[in-house]
Formats: structure tokens, sequence, C-alpha cells
């Protein structure tokens, strides 16, 4: 049992901190609730009005982080109490950037809703109750100093990952239907993203009670690697059928997006004699230069550095990758090369391209 404190504005002051950390936990759950409500709804001004609850949320980060540096100088705690007070100064770092995946979600929202609905949302309301349950409850644990119900928030990971590779799979059947379907399933994919990734900050919240509790840090225990697992890579090869456009510019986006130490190559078994011009000039547009990138053959690319191959290939057939390693995404996307028309109409479909390139890329991000 926690002891009383004899200092009753020492107590205070534990008593404020613990307040403000479940402040900033219920602001956090109202935003994954609320846009996730404005996606089945529809409801584009409630998305952007969460959007606005991202700065309150950064000042209760800041808030709280002077309290707990206030309290250290201040009162000079050791044993529990100091636990107490260095776990809520990492906590609140979960609970900030599960706030930012809320501003993404929203952010996504506001663009599915200029389109028609691809599908009714069924999985996706069921996951966000899941991971808003697994935040209030690791919270609640830490109010109430109870290990063992940490540990069970910590279990519950896994039924959001398996949510995820549900919605994934789903959606990826949606893709190779239609192509048209790619622009909406990718956003709500990246919805999917953003809530896993908040079960897994959720996690960490979990595990950092266990060790406020127990002293004993569980963190990356008894958590395999799995093939299915979506994580940061080491290499990424983007293969396209003449490497010219599209493996191109995600050569370009995922150099500018993903941290330094990914490695990032693109290649083709027949490689063009030189980058498409119009891909050149739409990366221009978003301050990216691929015009000294040039075309390659898989021979050209250490594969052996590369565990995970992107193919980029829709209507045409993307050949197999020599000496690949196992894990593969497909992202369906057209070859804006064989577009014909008016300049504008060819730019636009680059455009969009580029567009969908950098919102799958962002996915592979770390949170």
């Amino acid at each position: 049992m926690k002891r009383e404190h004899t200092d009753r504005e020492y107590e205070g002051e534990l008593r404020n901190l613990r307040d403000q950390l479940l402040l900033m936990g219920a602001k956090v759950e109202e935003m994954i609730a609320g846009s996730v409500k404005a996606l089945v709804d529809r409801d584009s001004d409630r998305a952007r009005q969460l959007i606005g609850f991202d700065k309150e949320i950064d000042r209760l980060e800041v808030d709280t982080d002077g309290l707990c540096m206030k309290i250290l100088a201040k009162r000079q705690p050791v044993a529990s109490d100091l636990r107490f007070i260095t776990i809520a100064m990492k906590m609140v770092t979960d609970l900030e950037r599960i706030g930012d995946l809320g501003v993404n979600i929203c952010q996504r929202v506001v663009e599915l809703n200029v389109e028609p609905p691809l599908k009714p949302y069924v999985d996706l309301p069921k996951m966000a109750e899941t991971v808003e349950a697994m935040v209030r409850e690791a919270l609640d644990a830490f109010v109430t100093r109870d290990a063992e119900r940490a540990e069970q928030v910590i279990e519950r990971d896994e039924t959001v990952d398996n949510y995820y590779g549900q919605i994934f799979r789903e959606l990826l059947t949606y893709m190779m239907e239609d192509v048209h379907n790619i622009y909406r399933a990718t956003r709500i994919q990246s919805v999917a993203k953003y809530l896993e990734r908040v079960g897994d900050h959720a996690t960490n919240l979990a595990e950092l009670v266990v060790f406020m509790v127990k002293g004993k840090d569980i963190r990356h225990l008894g958590h395999v690697d799995t093939a299915d697992e979506p994580r940061l890579p080491r290499g990424v090869l983007f293969v396209c059928t003449q490497n010219s456009a599209r493996s191109q510019m995600a050569e370009g986006l995922a150099r500018t997006l993903l941290p330094p130490l990914v490695r990032v190559w693109s290649a083709a078994s027949k490689p063009a004699k030189a980058v498409s011009p119009h891909a050149i000039q739409v990366m221009r547009e978003i301050g990216i230069d691929i015009s000294n990138q040039r075309p390659k053959r898989f021979a050209d690319v250490p594969v052996e550095e590369v565990d995970v191959v992107v193919t980029l290939c829709c209507d045409e057939e993307c050949v197999i990758v020599p000496g690949a390693p196992p894990r593969r995404e497909a992202w369906l996307l057209p070859d804006p090369v064989v577009v014909t028309g008016a300049e504008d109409e060819v730019l636009a479909a680059f455009r969009k391209v580029r567009d969908e390139l950098r919102a799958r890329i962002e996915t592979l991000k770390p949170m």
C-alpha cells in the first residue's frame, strides 16, 4: 500500500500531477473516439474541430513536464515517488503522440469525406473502441497502481494487430478489384495504421505502469516479431516495369520521408533509358529533386541488404526480384507514363500517383 505523505503540500503536488495526466488522457481518448465517429458520420466539421485539440494536448504535455521538473528539483524524491514522477514524464510523451495520431486520423477523414463511401465501416469502429479502452485502462492502472490491470492492457495489443491485419487484407481486395478504389482504400488503411499505433502507445503506457509498481522493466519482452508485422525496414526496394516514373518517385519520397538509416533503391528488369521528365517535374513541385536518379537493373542493387520489396505494378505484370526477401508489399498504382492527352491531364496523373505514394510511404514510418 502506498503511504500518505505527512507533507500535505508535497502530497498535493503529486495529486496535481496525477490529475494532469488524467486530463491529458481524457483529451486524447476524446480525440480518438471523435475522429472515428467523424469518419463513420462523414462529419468533416467535427474532424476539423478535433484537430484544434492538439494545441491543448501539447500545452498539457509542457505543463506536466514542468510540474515533474519542479517536484524533482524541490522535493528530490526517492524510491516509489521517484518512479512515479519519472514514469509520468515518459507517459506524457506517449499521450502527446496519441494526440498527433488523432490529428492524422482527422486529416484522412476530411480527405475521405469529399469522396463517395468505399464501404461500410465495420472493423474500424471496433478497433477504435479497443484502443480507447486500452488507453483508459492503462491510465486507471497508473492511478490505482494496479500492475495486473496493466498487464491485461498489454495482452489486448494482439487484438488490435488482428483488426489491422483484417482491415488491410480487405482493403487490398478492393484495390485489386478496381484502381479507382486506391485513393480511398489507402486513406482508410492509414486510419487503421494510426489506430494500430495508438494501441502500441497504450501498451507502452501499461508497461510503464508495471515498472512503476514492480520496479521491473518488461519493455521488449514477450514480443515476437513476425513477417506479417509492419515495422521499420532496413532496406527498401521499389519495383515497377521500367523504373522510370512510379518507382523513381517512390525512391525520392522514401529517401526524404524515412529515417536516414533506412536504405532505399528502385529498379526494374528492363529499365528505361531515363527518368520520366514529368516525374521529375511533379516531384520538384514538392521540393524533391530526382533529376540525378537513373533507371537501374536489379543487378545494380545490393539485394542482400533489402528486407522489403514493394511492387508498384497495376495492370502490368511485375517481375520477380531475384534473391529478394520473403516480405513483399503490393501497392497497385497505374503507370502515369501511359496517360495521353493534354499536358495538364498527364501531369494530373503523375501528381495523383505521387500523392498515393507519399501516403503509403508515411505508413512505413515509426510513430
